[in-house]
């Protein structure tokens, strides 16, 4: 009957190809712990609060569930509470390819661009034929104020989409021109599309719909 208890518990855990949040450590064994930065304005974070996640990770493939989750932008790192300790742990890329914070969805992987590497995590917007990918970075500067000799410092955050057609990456302005040029070999049926639907080039959502207009009408090579 023992047996029959400890199965039914491991088939519940590993249900849909999920296991519950569970304690991962970095390669050494040790556990990858919160970074404080005292006397510096803003946050490095995507969003303060935390919601719950999900990682994929790198070693076995399988998804784990964190009840209480966060990004750290500046780091570009997943951050997560260990439940049973209450400490705030981390997995960088080489420990998981993917995460999930709510319904936003971030992953690495891509072609290098810039200083972003493949195992660069960016948050995925369109993820289709052609991807859509936010780089949400979070940068620390510090500056003298006239008159002073204090240096302050604070976080400030810079977000810039990205486009993957064909294998290859580049930025992507919200501009009409931009976006025309990213796709130009359907720029006229993209512009009467746009028209047509009232869409605006400046509106992620609308982009969105761009894509998904852009994959229909493009056979896959």
């Amino acid at each position: 009957m023992r047996l029959y208890i400890l199965v039914a518990i491991v088939v519940c855990s590993l249900h849909n190809g999920y296991a519950q949040g569970r304690f991962v450590s970095k390669g050494d064994g040790q556990p990858a712990l919160e970074t404080k930065f005292s006397g510096v304005e803003g946050t490095p974070y995507w969003n303060d609060s935390f919601v719950e996640g999900e990682t994929k990770s790198r070693q076995n493939g399988k998804w784990y569930r964190y009840p209480k989750a966060r990004f750290d932008a500046y780091k570009n790192e997943f951050e997560y509470e260990q439940p049973s300790t209450a400490k705030l742990l981390r997995l960088d890329a080489a420990q998981i390819s993917e995460f999930k914070l709510n319904q936003a969805t971030f992953r690495c992987g891509f072609p290098p661009i810039g200083e972003q590497g493949p195992r660069h995590f960016y948050q995925v917007l369109y993820d289709k034929h052609t991807k859509l990918l936010k780089n949400i970075q979070t940068k620390m500067i510090s500056e003298t104020e006239f008159g002073s000799v204090v240096k302050s410092s604070k976080f400030v955050r810079e977000e810039e989409l990205y486009l993957v057609k064909e294998g290859q990456i580049s930025p992507i302005k919200r501009k009409k021109s931009a976006v025309l040029e990213a796709l130009s070999d359907k720029a006229s049926m993209i512009s009467e599309f746009v028209k047509s639907n009232r869409l605006d080039y400046s509106v992620e959502s609308d982009l969105i719909k761009i894509l998904e207009f852009y994959d229909q009408e493009t056979p896959i090579k």
